[in-house]
């Protein structure tokens, strides 16, 4: 049976072992891994947000929403046509503010693609568009504005019917048009000095197409912008039409305003300005006369002085001071019809005379009641009219006689 035997670690191996423990009694290893645990939750943090902020920029440029953008993936984008004329050599540059479209614009063998369906360009900024910045302008379904501004010779036709379904044919003598040969239908229709792809209209009117041109082609119209879209630009000869009109020069700038291009409204107007020069002095002039009217007539009133009022006002009072303005007023006539009409409402109650009866079933009651003649009772309450303040107050006296003989039968 053989022994075994076992053998020391040389020297250097103790020596180095040593050396791998560190101050606080652990390893390098030991301690990078406690470190690294530590900032574990740092470390996933941070990633994650690194990758969020990746998910986000690529999220971002895919989601162009935008009807024939150039970075719109979708069927009514236009990505399509852009990265065509980009591997075709065409530096295609959009834009989406006409700040951008100038500084785009560096030199006169530029197009300039103008898609401005929602009209936020306003007149000033279309004349600045069309002050020679570009070689040749696109305009994609452009709107009245638009056309007088950047291309006065081709005029708005009208829409394409929707009954027209089969692709249209050039018919002119464009060298885009007819390298496209036909185009799918759709759109707005305009008359120019070239007119291609006309509509069937049946008739003698002037042809209108989808697609007009100047007569030294540096300005063209597509009445329908889908040819440009990833949906059918593959379709008939839209992609040849595309890429001619858009890829004769080197730089093609895509411009579709946003509503940054809006003009900031002017503020309101002040009103004062709108005033005569005369106002202000004269406004002046009557301030100071109130004034001086004020210390006028404010110099001879008094102050003003407390008079507590009686609460109630005995009727009594009343009477007589109506009877005062009466007689300042010489009213003896609407005096005596005052006194008249009292009375024979009253008798009219006293004698339970209807509401509804007159003033002589009031004289025949009051007759019948005291036994006087209907003649005197007549007079006293119905034909005498006292013509002085004797005689009205002779009457009166008569009047309360006649009351009081009744009241007492």
């Amino acid at each position: 049976m053989s022994e075994t035997t076992t053998t020391a670690p040389p020297a250097s191996a103790e020596r180095q072992r040593d050396a791998e423990v560190i101050g606080d009694g652990g390893s390098v290893r030991r301690t990078v891994t406690n470190h690294l645990s530590r900032a574990r939750p740092w470390l996933i943090l941070g990633s994650l947000l690194v990758i969020s902020v990746i998910v986000g920029a690529l999220v971002a440029t895919s989601n162009d929403g935008t009807p024939l953008s150039p970075s719109n993936p979708a069927p009514q984008g236009a990505r399509a046509t852009a990265e065509v004329l980009k591997r075709s050599g065409i530096e295609v540059i959009p834009a989406t503010t006409l700040e951008q479209a100038q500084e785009a614009l560096e030199g006169p063998s530029d197009t300039l693609l103008l898609h401005d369906p929602n009209g936020w360009l306003g007149p000033d900024q279309l004349a600045d568009l069309g002050a020679g910045l570009a070689d040749r302008v696109v305009l994609i379904e452009p709107s009245l504005p638009i056309l007088n501004e950047l291309a006065p010779g081709i005029r708005s036709a009208g829409v394409v019917p929707e009954t027209i379904t089969d692709p249209l044919t050039a018919e002119c003598a464009n060298a885009d048009a007819q390298a496209a040969e036909t185009t799918s239908p759709g759109g707005r229709t305009y008359r120019g000095d070239v007119t291609c792809f006309p509509i069937p209209t049946g008739g003698d009117a002037e042809a209108s197409g989808t697609f007009a041109a100047t007569t030294g082609g540096n300005a063209l119209v597509i009445g329908n912008g889908a040819v440009l879209s990833n949906e059918l630009v593959d379709e008939h000869g839209n992609a040849a039409l595309s890429l001619r009109t858009l890829g004769s020069n080197p730089t093609l700038v895509w411009y579709q305003p946003t509503a940054e291009d809006v003009p900031a409204a002017a503020g309101p107007v002040d009103p004062l300005s709108l005033l005569p020069a005369f106002v202000n002095p004269l406004m002046f002039w009557l301030l100071v006369t109130a004034l001086l009217a004020i210390l006028w007539r404010g110099r001879r009133l008094g102050p003003l002085v407390t008079e507590p009022l009686p609460v109630v006002v005995r009727s009594a009072e009343t009477a007589a001071g109506r009877a005062r303005l009466y007689q300042d007023a010489n009213a003896v006539e609407h005096a005596a019809d005052t006194l008249r009409a009292g009375t024979l409402n009253r008798l009219a109650a006293m004698l339970r005379v209807p509401q509804s009866g007159s003033r002589f079933e009031v004289v025949a009651a009051a007759a019948r009641k005291c036994g006087r003649d209907h003649q005197d009772v007549d007079r006293i309450l119905n034909t005498f009219t006292p013509r002085s303040d004797a005689q009205l107050v002779r009457w009166s006296q008569e009047l309360e006689d006649l009351e009081q003989e009744i009241r007492r039968a």
